[in-house]
């Protein structure tokens, strides 16, 4: 077994973590108590450099909780949605024509919102399967935010009435689930293999009502040079975002993530040694995080992951799998973990 099975930071920008703030205290909770919470202040949470550890975001949910009284918070949340909360890529959104393109920019500025998770969407005959992959950490209140903003964000900027097929989470209603169907307008089903939304695909086709191309063409521009930023300060997220976008393909190398990067193999050499790492050990880092994800949070076969963590057999990642973690992948999914530390698995 790895003795010292360590998963990468993920973390939060300050907007997000302004947001949670401003909603806990317009539900009664004082401000500055929530500020002394994550030692932060007013000015911090509005720095566009700083962000917040996920146990801090984590920890703001679970206090403003308990003082309110309200087990289902995340929902709550995700039911107030402010675009703000999704920064820039928030913006590119609504000025968006349609959530096909949506999709697309998500996919491209994924980097620009944190490491909390990731989006991805399949394709099942006339029906779009969204699904939303958290780090293993991340609690039901933080995965119901997420989706219920997906939702919230639907229904006051399409230019109709439609409704999901259905909402799906992984963990235990934490409160009726009439709520639930009552706010979503379908069925929602809770233990269920994934957590997401099904719609119908002729529902990512339907107008954004604030589209506007010329706005929308501003704002992929800021986002264009974003990126360029993170690029030229070899940022280890648009790494790590570039690594898991390849490895479906291929296993990145060094000079593959140079090429990426316009820079030299040596420079990006440099950029690991500074944060203590090196490709190896990152690349690990991301595997282990995906796998346990994917195992933990859907019902995707071992071929599959297997594939999207850059193995080309299946033994190789169960081999690697049970390395990590002392178990096999089938152990792993059928054991209710709730994250891996220093190696062992914790019930």
């Amino acid at each position: 077994m790895n003795n010292k099975l360590t998963l990468f930071t993920i973390n939060f920008p300050y907007y997000f973590i302004r947001a949670v703030i401003n909603f806990l205290a317009s539900k009664g909770i004082e401000r500055t108590k929530l500020l002394e919470l994550i030692d932060t202040d007013a000015d911090e949470i509005n720095q566009s450099s700083r962000h917040y550890a996920s146990h801090e975001y984590e920890k703001l949910l679970s206090y403003g909780a308990r003082e309110l009284g309200i087990k289902n918070i995340g929902f709550k949340f995700g039911k107030t949605f402010d675009i703000s909360i999704w920064g820039l890529f928030g913006h590119i959104v609504t000025a968006s024509p349609n959530l096909w393109k949506v999709l697309e920019y998500q996919k491209r500025y994924q980097c620009l919102l944190g490491n909390s998770g990731r989006a991805y969407h399949e394709k099942d005959g006339d029906r779009i399967i969204l699904r939303w992959l958290s780090g293993m950490e991340a609690s039901s209140n933080n995965i119901e935010h997420v989706i219920s903003a997906w939702i919230t964000f639907a229904f006051t900027h399409y230019q109709s009435d439609d409704k999901p097929i259905s909402v799906h989470f992984n963990h235990s209603p934490l409160a009726d689930v009439g709520e639930y169907e009552a706010f979503f307008g379908c069925p929602v089903f809770f233990n269920a293999n994934f957590n997401g939304v099904i719609i119908n695909e002729s529902s990512l086709n339907i107008p954004i009502k604030s589209y506007n191309e010329e706005v929308m063409n501003v704002l992929c521009c800021h986002a264009e040079n974003q990126l360029a930023s993170l690029r030229s300060n070899v940022s280890l997220e648009i790494i790590t975002q570039f690594i898991v976008e390849t490895l479906p393909e291929r296993v990145p190398e060094l000079t593959d993530i140079a090429n990426h990067l316009s820079i030299s193999p040596r420079q990006v050499q440099r950029k690991f040694q500074k944060e203590g790492t090196n490709l190896t050990n990152l690349l690990e880092d991301i595997r282990i995080s995906l796998a346990t994800s994917y195992l933990s949070q859907t019902d995707h076969k071992l071929l599959y992951i297997s594939l999207m963590l850059g193995y080309s057999e299946q033994s190789a990642f169960q081999r690697a799998f049970k390395r990590w973690t002392g178990l096999t992948p089938q152990s792993f999914r059928q054991t209710p973990m709730a994250i891996i530390k220093n190696g062992s698995p914790t019930q």
